[in-house]
């Protein structure tokens, strides 16, 4: 039977997109997921499962989210990787000799490829992402204010004035202490300045036409690092790329690997088994 379902594993959380209805269940993960799943996916559904692959998929965690899709019933994985759901949600007609650069910045990485296609011809891991920055603030504030914080209010701060442009006049108040957007970018501009090294470092690996091209179109975005302020502006500052940024970066590769759902030859060509 054809892949009705697409996993995506976020953070602490499960997110799955039903073809033909979008996405249908987003629910941390927990002892009653299992039982969650059951009321949302039927058995015949079940068999089989596409998993869009975390950025800089670790073997630890790969193996924790089989084990998880395993209980819940499903006995037969297949993965596509980020950047190539990434594709899929521009509209990328993998069918073409146009190429296309895809980079999506994760939790704790940052996948980058160049697709021509239905190949992926380069492609590289950069061990940063979000939860670098996060940890960067949680190290600001507790240096510059001698305040303790959690991860979540450090990932609140990052998500309410994170910003790659210079002179941003926000700002977090809290009952100890001021954070404006300035002090936040100097920290965290380092590790986007990694990314867009890795962006450069990737382009003359390919062919003097793929990257001539690569020039002209510029660059795509999504995952939940891509939604940072300046992004576009910083890429063009640095590399003189332009870049198209994901509306809904967060769910981005989901969506995108569950319009492959549609065309399952075309979907077989670009998945892997698990």
């Amino acid at each position: 039977m054809p892949i009705e379902i697409v996993a995506n594993f976020n953070n602490d959380s499960l997110r799955l997109y039903k073809r033909g209805l979008g996405i249908i269940f987003n629910e941390e993960v927990d002892d009653k997921l299992v039982k969650k799943l059951k009321q949302v996916v039927t058995d015949q559904e079940q068999k089989k499962i596409a998993v869009v692959a975390a950025s800089g998929e670790t073997e630890d965690r790969l193996s924790c989210e089989k084990t998880i899709l395993y209980d819940a019933g499903f006995s037969d994985l297949v993965y596509v990787q980020p950047t190539v759901a990434l594709a899929a949600y521009f509209g990328y007609p993998f069918n073409e000799q146009v190429p296309v650069m895809s980079v999506v910045i994760g939790e704790t990485a940052t996948d980058l490829a160049i697709i021509l296609g239905d190949k992926i011809l380069y492609s590289g891991i950069l061990d940063v992402g979000v939860d670098s920055c996060i940890n960067e603030i949680i190290e600001l504030v507790e240096k510059k204010y001698n305040v303790n914080i959690n991860y979540e209010t450090a990932s609140n701060i990052f998500f309410e004035v994170a910003s790659l442009l210079k002179n941003d006049s926000r700002y977090v108040k809290f009952p100890d202490f001021i954070l404006k957007a300035e002090q936040v970018r100097e920290i965290i501009y380092p590790i986007y300045a990694q990314i867009i090294g890795a962006i450069n470092h990737l382009l003359p690996q390919t062919s003097a036409d793929v990257m001539r091209q690569i020039i002209n179109t510029g660059v795509i975005f999504g995952g939940v690092g891509a939604g940072i302020r300046g992004l576009s502006e910083a890429v063009y500052w640095s590399l003189q790329l332009q870049s198209m940024i994901a509306v809904d970066e967060e769910n981005a590769t989901l969506l995108g690997a569950g319009t492959l759902l549609d065309s399952p030859q075309l979907f077989l060509k670009l998945s892997c088994d698990a």
